[in-house]
């Protein structure tokens, strides 16, 4: 079953495309994610993650941390991106057939700027 928003991302360990090893336990209450999973066998994927290497030195700016990786996560669409809050609830998910069809790296991290202007006090009310 593929997440979906307000969704919760499960607790995973990827190889980013740099072939750094990353657990997710490490990130999760500290940062928010944006996560690009790209399929290996994709010809558009490496275009892709060059073009996510682009934007990535902003992701800090949002207090969030960017992984692209190739490693397979439950739920989580290949090709396909996810933002979520440090506590872990999705905010958006995107799939395409491919990952030249996957939003520009420039809405990703507008998606990053939404999820840090959040109140988590005024979404608790709401809940």
């Amino acid at each position: 079953m593929t997440i979906r928003a307000h969704d919760l991302i499960p607790m995973f360990a990827a190889s980013t495309s740099a072939g750094t090893l990353v657990n997710y336990e490490d990130i999760w209450q500290r940062k928010s994610l944006l996560l690009v999973s790209l399929p290996a066998d994709d010809p558009t994927a490496a275009a892709y993650a060059t073009s996510m290497s682009l934007v990535e030195p902003h992701v800090p700016e949002y207090d969030a941390a960017a992984i692209v990786t190739t490693t397979q996560i439950e739920g989580v669409p290949s090709p396909g991106v996810v933002v979520a809050d440090r506590w872990g609830e999705v905010y958006y998910v995107q799939a395409a057939d491919r990952a030249s069809q996957l939003p520009a790296p420039a809405e990703l991290l507008e998606w990053l700027r939404f999820v840090q202007i959040q109140c988590p006090e005024c979404q608790g009310e709401t809940q």
